[in-house]
């Protein structure tokens, strides 16, 4: 894979600036602006880091055959009773696990996780800030991904200093703070099944001279189950192999699911799976695939750890813990959930919400029922402050992680602080897809201080297949023919989207995102003049704990003590 492309599913800060980001970021938001990033604390070339063990192989033998490390092998969407009694086996040994990892990790760094949660890191911020320009001015700040989850921080935290502010990707804070952290699971798997949608009928509507998955004769539901069915070959090659099988359904799941955070990156996505069905038709070939290093490489994004990169000569370094750390620092407490009750969630959400997706221990909000730290300083609301400077909110419709409808809650929550686009497109932020629409806006509110009068919807002209030229534009007319027409009137609408030979101006942007929870956290220190706008915006409408808040902070407690389980509510005030 590109350099580009493992960055935008996950990287530091300062590996963000040393490779592409900073030249792209200057491009998207009008190059006025000096770039600041940085490695958030227990992240990347931060010490101390959020680290649990001495090396990898010692990581790998604690983990070795459970499902935190293997994934979840399930056939088709998780139904067959074979398949749930197998994973609800693991039950009990990954409790144990979970437990033991927690004491691993504080005595391995002790008096680092309590500190690594995102107040702090919100505070660290305005301290460089300050540092940088002087106190008390306005801070410029473009957050992606888990850095919506610091700018919302920030705006809240710090109302009066509220500059020019871009959310991109926008994680719901009260999923994040106020609820039981494996909750989010299912808010991210949300939109998820709409990504393959789009990607299979995207690949149907190239045919097979622009999608290497496609026959002439593919339909989006054909190629949705073709989908299902190597998922289900991998399944049966490693029950045939045994654990020593390097490529399982886990694996091939968590692959398809990375892929779908990047659509211009679709046509090699069907590449990689095409090469991998024909592979498993001859599994003598599997060893020497060459598609076999892309398949592992979501491997490590299975738990979602960083590989540990601390300027050592380690030739076995350890994964860090940061994923975890983090998340679980800004949980609100788990109360009485087990992990029986994690399992459950699981299955669920396999089953209720993403029947493809869902069946992944891929979040890191799975393990914080059982982390027995809690940062010392927890933000827990209010979310709904009066802002100094209104602020710019971006949702994209197909996001396969960050949905759409958690960027709609963040900016009505703020009302006539926050102005929404919405951009109709696939993957994970806006900038998976080009849209003159949206960067036209983003560069006018960052030079200008200007923001559109109302809520926007932008659409793109990014182009997903080759061939006969296949958009999302495309793709919006074959879904509504899905749904509505006779398989013949489907068949008629994709040989005329084959037929099209439209050339449109591919334009490929890479931007960093902790999907998980690596930090891209920008501040632009201005250098041209700021100026406030007044702008019109929908009526804000009340939302629970979106009003509520407390300004109580937290403690580090153990959750193994007894009377730990029976405990309710945050480590400071949860209201929701």
């Amino acid at each position: 894979m590109l350099e580009a492309d493992r960055i935008l599913i996950g990287g530091s800060g300062m590996e963000l600036i040393l490779s592409v980001g900073a030249e792209k970021i200057s491009e998207m938001t009008g190059g006025q602006h000096d770039i600041l990033s940085w490695d958030p604390r227990g992240v990347g070339l931060t010490v101390p880091r959020a680290d649990c063990f001495k090396t990898g192989t010692e990581e790998k033998a604690f983990w070795e055959g459970t499902i935190p490390r293997a994934g979840l092998e399930a056939r088709g969407n998780f139904t067959d009773q074979r398949d749930l009694d197998a994973f609800y086996e693991q039950a009990d040994e990954v409790d144990v696990l979970l437990e033991e990892l927690g004491k691993r990790c504080i005595a391995y760094s002790p008096d680092t996780f309590q500190y690594i949660g995102t107040a702090a890191v919100v505070r660290d911020m305005v301290a460089m800030h300050d540092a940088i320009e002087g106190s008390n001015k306005p801070i410029d700040f473009w957050g992606l991904s888990y850095g919506t989850v610091v700018g919302i921080y920030f705006v809240n935290m710090f109302p009066d200093r509220v500059g020019r502010v871009s959310l991109d990707g926008v994680v719901d804070p009260e999923y994040w703070a106020n609820r039981p952290a494996h909750e989010m699971w299912r808010l991210k798997t949300e939109s998820t099944d709409e990504a393959l949608t789009g990607f299979v009928t995207a690949c149907a509507a190239a045919g097979p001279s622009g999608c290497a998955l496609a026959t002439k004769d593919s339909t989006p539901d054909s190629l949705r189950q073709y989908a299902r069915e190597i998922i289900d070959a991998a399944y049966d090659y490693k029950r045939k192999i045994g654990p020593t099988a390097e490529v399982g359904s886990a694996l091939l799941r968590a692959a398809l699911f990375r892929g779908m955070y990047t659509p211009r990156g679709w046509p090699a996505l069907a590449e990689a799976a095409a090469a991998y069905a024909e592979t498993f038709r001859n599994l003598s070939l599997l060893s020497n695939s060459p598609q076999k290093r892309w398949l592992l490489e979501p491997l490590s994004d299975i738990s979602r750890r960083q590989a540990s990169n601390n300027g050592t000569t380690n030739n076995d370094p350890a994964p860090d813990y940061s994923f975890q750390g983090v998340t679980c620092a800004d949980a609100a407490d788990a109360g009485n959930v087990t992990t029986k009750d994690v399992f459950d969630f699981l299955v669920d959400v396999t089953r209720e919400v993403s029947p493809m997706f869902g069946p992944q221990w891929t979040d890191g909000g799975l393990y914080c029922h059982r982390w027995p730290v809690r940062a010392v300083e927890r933000y827990t609301g209010p979310w709904n402050k009066k802002l100094a400077n209104p602020i710019l909110v971006i949702g994209t419709e197909g996001d396969p992680v960050t949905p759409y409808i958690s960027a709609k809650k963040v900016a009505d929550a703020l009302g006539d602080s926050a102005v929404l686009i919405e951009q109709d497109d696939y993957g994970h932020l806006s900038m998976t897809m080009h849209s003159d629409c949206t960067v036209a806006a983003l560069q006018d509110y960052f030079v200008n201080n200007k923001l559109p009068s109302q809520d926007k919807l932008c659409g793109t002209n990014q182009q997903l297949f080759p061939g006969p030229g296949v958009t999302k534009s495309t793709v919006s007319k074959l879904s509504a023919h899905n749904l509505s027409s006779d398989p013949s009137s489907l068949e008629d609408e994709l040989d005329k989207a084959r037929e099209r030979g439209d050339k449109l101006f591919i334009v490929v942007i890479a931007l960093a995102a902790a999907v998980g929870l690596l930090l891209l956290c920008l501040i632009f220190s201005c250098i041209r003049g700021r100026r406030k706008s007044k702008v019109a915006h929908a009526t804000y409408i009340p939302r629970g704990a979106f009003e509520k808040g407390s300004n109580e902070q937290g403690r580090i407690y153990d959750p193994y003590s007894k009377g730990a389980g029976s405990k309710s509510g945050g480590y400071a005030r949860v209201e929701i």
